[in-house]
């Protein structure tokens, strides 16, 4: 395990993890926390604790990361840039592969579906930072679009709720394609 300074990592070493688990827990300092909150572009995270294991998989030589983190975050306002808190609770799974042709499609045009596993991501020089992990698993469950509460009631929100209505009116006006059919219809 390794911690270092400006960027908040926990890096595993698993090239020789047997059958016995790897336990992690995170409870990052607000130094740590701070360069979090820079990686993933939001204001703030006040709390952050995660804990997890890394297993390695019978079968095959995958590892496999199940974890849960708690998080309470800060983003701005997409309107009013007012601070948003937001509380997360989350638990994942996420499998990482030694052979970096498991972590790659053959064929560059399939699309992976929402059903589907992801690919197993690839152990670089026999670590996983399960801070990144975390982080990912983070940034996934944030509000892509937080609103204060009153923010539909600023300026900022007047102004965007206009100019909709205004491309709005101006898209019907410009895409009526059979607008004079009828008339055309009725000449001949």
């Amino acid at each position: 395990m390794q911690e270092a300074g400006a960027e908040y990592v926990r890096v595993m070493k698993v090239e020789k993890l047997g059958r016995e688990p790897i336990h992690f827990t995170l409870e990052p300092d607000e130094d740590q926390r701070a360069d979090l909150a820079k990686r993933l572009n939001i204001v703030e995270i006040p709390f952050l604790k995660a804990s997890g294991e890394l297993v390695r998989q019978e079968k095959s030589s995958r590892i496999e990361l199940s974890a849960e983190f708690e998080a309470e975050t800060v983003q701005s306002c997409v309107l009013t840039l007012a601070p948003v808190p937001q509380k997360i609770e989350q638990s994942f799974t996420m499998c990482y592969t030694f052979n970096s042709a498991d972590a790659t499609l053959e064929d560059a045009e399939y699309v992976v579906g929402l059903e589907e596993e992801d690919l197993p991501e690839l152990i670089e020089n026999g670590e996983i930072d399960v801070v990144q992990a975390v982080a990912e698993q983070l940034a996934l469950a944030l509000d892509p679009y937080p609103r204060a509460e009153d923010a539909d009631k600023s300026d900022s929100a007047k102004y965007v709720q206009q100019s909709e209505e205004t491309s709005e009116a101006e898209e019907q006006e410009t895409h009526r394609p059979f607008a004079n059919l009828k008339e055309l219809m009725e000449r001949k």
